[in-house]
Order: structure tokens, then C-alpha cells, then sequence
């Protein structure tokens, strides 16, 4: 479902402070996060989720920080241009675990086109900017990157938002489009009113308020692609590359449900948990029956990161929490990858 991961890292970085030596839980997901957590230098990365072509993905990124040089992944990846991006695969396959060999070598086409646009909200996102260029225009797509964040407002309110593109959003964030382009269950818990006035809040954001000329996610989605090789995810930067390469073995990838994975850890053995809002996949009651767990498995003083989209799950509600709510409301007005509606940072609240 994803190639690329959709969290802003720095939001995680700044709610968790992970510290060197210490144990990160996180979502696999697009893997991103999960590779750049090694940059803070943690004893080991518990890597979790459900769906095993995540956790294939995950082994492909990591055979190419093993197999390839900095500029050869990003060929790999799509980042930059190349035409010999099978022959980059070919040297990884001897790295890659029987199950993810059978996947990657019946979608090697997905490479050809650039991998990181691959998965079905990437493939959503392209559907979205081919609109967006009949509705917006390339030429105002391109401008909003060369704008001074305080100028994106004024552009917004005088070039952008028109009753085609109000009208575009509605219709491609309906929950009707929304279930057939992604999966359905995504959207079985979801509490808005509706789904179009609240995606359009949400685009605005991205649009107006955010800074668009540092900001990668928004280039992903309006351009399909980065600005620069400097605008990157931080695993993807090259003075990073050795480092990750170095540490990628503290990864430990963990294919299951959240909830199950947290049981099978030893008390009080993890100091960070980067949640993503993988709880909103699940009714209530299981989040619910998932907290006590989560608690068990958390070190005195263990930060956590849960965002919400769509459906709420919230530790705020919960008394072994202590959501430190300003923290929250700047991370969530921050962060950079603007789908989520709420951000909580969160510690243990019986933390000596």
C-alpha cells in the first residue's frame, strides 16, 4: 500500500527524542522512518506490520544499502533517472529472503517506473495530480514551489482555490473514491461528517499554510517527485547513507498486528513507540484491549507518537498517559506530511 512512508519524521524525532542505545518500536509502512530512526543511533528498531509486502519492501531497502552505493539506490528507487534499474535488482536478489524474492521478481516493472510511486496511495496521489494539472494548471503547480511561505496564503486565496478544484476535492476524497482507489477498511471507523470538507481542510493546509519549498511530501503528491536531492527523506540523504548502511542490522521486522507484536515483548523493553495511526484500521475496543500491552512493554519514562486521521484513538483518554498537549498542537500544526488531524506526544504517566 505504501513505497514511501507519510509521517513526517521530525514530528517523531521531536515527540520521542530518542536517545543512543535505546529501543525503537515503529510501522514499517514505506520504511522511511524506519531506516532514518537509525541515524539516532538506537540499540535496535522493532519494525512491525501487518501487511507482508510492507515488510518485503523493508528488506529490498535494506539489500540496497548493503549491495548498492548511495547514487545507485536512489536509480533503484526512482529518485533519479536510469535504465538499468533490473540490472541494480539483480545484485540485491541474492539478499532477499525466499518470499521476498517470489514479490519483487513478479514486480520488477514497478522498478522500470520508479519504485517509490508504486504503492496504491502512491498510484492514488498520481490519479490525483493528474486532475489537479487540468484543474490548477502545471504552471501554478510549479509556482507554489517558488514562493516565500508567506506568500502562499495570497496565491491560495487568489489563484487556487476555485470551485473546480473545491469540486475536484470532494470528489476524490469522497469515501466512495477513497474505498475503490485504496482499501475500504481503512475507512470502516472513520468518525467525520464528511469526508470532502474535511479532506479540503486538510489541502488547504498543504497548500496555504505549509511551506511548500522545503516541504517533500507536498512535492510527492502535486509533483510526483522531489524538488532536489537535498529535499529527501533523511534516509535517502547521501551524507547519511554510510551510517544507515552500518546500523541497518538493528532492524528487527516483525510481520503481524500491532497488538500481537507487543505481547511477545519482554517488559519494560522499549523507550519509544512511533505509532503512526495504525490503531484507526481497528474498532476501538481492540485499541482499547492493546494499551495495557503497550504499557507493559514500555520502560519507565517511554515516549509515544499516535497520530489520528480519520477515526479517533487517543491516549489522552487514557490516565497511564501523559499527553503533553502543547507539544502536540505545534507538532501537529508542523508536520510537513499533512494528511493527519491530530498528533499526540505522549509519555507514561507513572514515569519516575
Amino acid at each position: 500500500m505504501f513505497t514511501q512512508s507519510w509521517e513526517d519524521p521530525a514530528c517523531d524525532l521531536a515527540a520521542l527524542g530518542p536517545q543512543p542505545g535505546e529501543t525503537i518500536f515503529a510501522i514499517i509502512s514505506g520504511c522511511d522512518n524506519v531506516l532514518g530512526f537509525l541515524l539516532a543511533d538506537p540499540a535496535r528498531v522493532i519494525a512491525v506490520d501487518l501487511n507482508p509486502a510492507q515488510g518485503y519492501l523493508l528488506e529490498l531497502k535494506r539489500a540496497a544499502f548493503r549491495q548498492t552505493s548511495h547514487a545507485e539506490m536512489l536509480e533503484l528507487l526512482g529518485v533519479r533517472a536510469s535504465s538499468r534499474r533490473r540490472v541494480l535488482y539483480a545484485r540485491l536478489r541474492r539478499d532477499l529472503s525466499p518470499a521476498a524474492l517470489v514479490f519483487w521478481d513478479a514486480h520488477q516493472p514497478w522498478l522500470d517506473s520508479g519504485l517509490l510511486a508504486q504503492g496504491g496511495f502512491e498510484r492514488y496521489y498520481a490519479l490525483v495530480r493528474t486532475l489537479l494539472r487540468a484543474i490548477i494548471g502545471p504552471q501554478r503547480l510549479k509556482k507554489l514551489f517558488a514562493l516565500q511561505p508567506g506568500d502562499q496564503r495570497e496565491f491560495y486565496d487568489r489563484e487556487w482555490d476555485t470551485w473546480r478544484w473545491r469540486t475536484l476535492l470532494r470528489l476524490v476524497c469522497s469515501k466512495y473514491v477513497l474505498g475503490k482507489r485504496l482499501d475500504p477498511s481503512w475507512f470502516a471507523h472513520a468518525e467525520v461528517p464528511s469526508f470532502g470538507e474535511h479532506f479540503t481542510r486538510i489541502a488547504e493546509r498543504a497548500v496555504a499554510v505549509l511551506p511548500a519549498r522545503t516541504n517533500y511530501f507536498v512535492a510527492q503528491l502535486l509533483l510526483g517527485r522531489y524538488l532536489n536531492e537535498e529535499m529527501v527523506p533523511d534516509y535517502l540523504r547521501e551524507q547519511h547513507f554510510e551510517t544507515i548502511r552500518r546500523r541497518e542490522d538493528r532492524i528487527a521486522a516483525v510481520i503481524s498486528d500491532v497488538g500481537a507484536a507487543i505481547e511477545t515483548l519482554s517488559p519494560q523493553s522499549v523507550d519509544c513507540f512511533a505509532l503512526s495511526n495504525v490503531f484507526e484500521y481497528s474498532p476501538v475496543d481492540l485499541f482499547e484491549q492493546t494499551l495495557p500491552a503497550l504499557i507493559r512493554a514500555a520502560r519507565p519514562g517511554a515516549r509515544f507518537a499516535l497520530r489520528n486521521l480519520l477515526a479517533p484513538r487517543r491516549l489522552a483518554d487514557h490516565a497511564e498517559f501523559r499527553v503533553d498537549t502543547g507539544l502536540s498542537a505545534r507538532l501537529r500544526d508542523a508536520d510537513r506530511g499533512f494528511i493527519y488531524s491530530r498528533f499526540e506526544a505522549a509519555t507514561l504517566a507513572n514515569a519516575k
